[in-house]
């Protein structure tokens, strides 16, 4: 299992929570996810949980077509959404579920 996170206080909280796992940790970011494609990992499932709106709005075509290229054929894509302020001191930009092409919001 591969988890990409750029956060070393994230991995370090990982870590301590789960010794011994076999977790592979990579530290990158998008859009670019640029340490993972360079691996050319590809990916039965990809998820992606509340960290949408840590990316700028302009940003996100790009992150998204990162993102569905690291699919193996019929792979699936979890993508959560966090709405609302963040409880932390990160920078966020608002999200809707309308963005996603989904229906309800």
């Amino acid at each position: 299992m591969v988890a990409v996170e750029p956060s070393t206080a994230m991995h370090a909280e990982a870590a301590r929570r789960r010794p011994g796992s076999a977790v592979r940790w990579l530290d990158d970011t998008m859009p670019m996810l640029a340490v993972t494609t360079r691996l050319g990992l590809s990916f039965d499932l990809v998820l992606v949980s509340a960290v949408w709106r840590h990316i700028p709005s302009a940003e996100r075509d790009r992150a998204f077509r990162k993102l569905t290229s690291l699919l193996k054929p019929g792979g699936l894509m979890l993508l959560t959404l966090r709405l609302g302020d963040g409880e932390d001191s990160s920078v966020t930009h608002p999200v809707c579920s309308a963005e996603m092409g989904t229906p309800g919001s």
